[in-house]
């Protein structure tokens, strides 16, 4: 073997020792980080609200198209709901967005949805408080999940009469 292979091999095996103990060092420093939870950046204003759609009762069923992150399963009967109405009781940040639901007489099919709203939506902003939050958690040793909350959730509730009228669709 030539001298200057022996020195490529040295070399070689320098490096995989160096990229061990740099793993080995990271992997211990990974370990000891805790989780620290979710933590919620940008301004919120929490309000629940009641969104009316209403519809004329018939002989074909409505459809209620859900969101993905929905927890209700089913349509929700409630007396309080006029008849021949859809309410949308919606949670929100009224911060961030505002909630509105709609009809489509042709499909027979409401939908809910919700427009950004807010002076200071900025993305650059919220990347920075996202940054400043991570780092600051590092510093104490923990790993946390950021969140920004639109809308939190949304109840679909129909009065006890117009029960068959309307089904929900996921």
């Amino acid at each position: 073997m030539s001298k200057q292979f022996k020195i490529l091999i040295g070399i070689f095996c320098t490096g995989v020792l160096i990229c061990g103990l740099g793993i080995g060092i990271a992997f211990m420093e990974f370990s000891t980080l805790s989780y620290g939870g979710k933590q919620i950046i940008g301004k919120t204003k929490m309000v629940t609200e009641n969104v009316d759609v209403p519809f004329e009762p018939g002989e074909e069923q409505y459809l209620v198209w859900g969101k993905w992150g929905w927890k209700q399963a089913e349509i929700v009967t409630d007396s309080k709901v006029p008849e021949g109405a859809v309410r949308f009781q919606v949670t929100y940040n009224a911060e961030r967005v505002t909630p509105y639901a709609y009809l489509n007489q042709e499909a027979k099919e409401f939908h809910f949805t919700y427009r950004w709203t807010g002076d200071d939506w900025d993305e650059v902003g919220l990347l920075m408080e996202g940054k400043d939050l991570v780092l600051q958690n590092l510093k104490e040793r923990k790993i946390i999940s950021l969140e920004w909350i639109g809308v939190e959730e949304v109840v679909v509730l129909v009065n006890p009469k117009n029960e068959g009228d309307v089904r929900l669709v996921y």
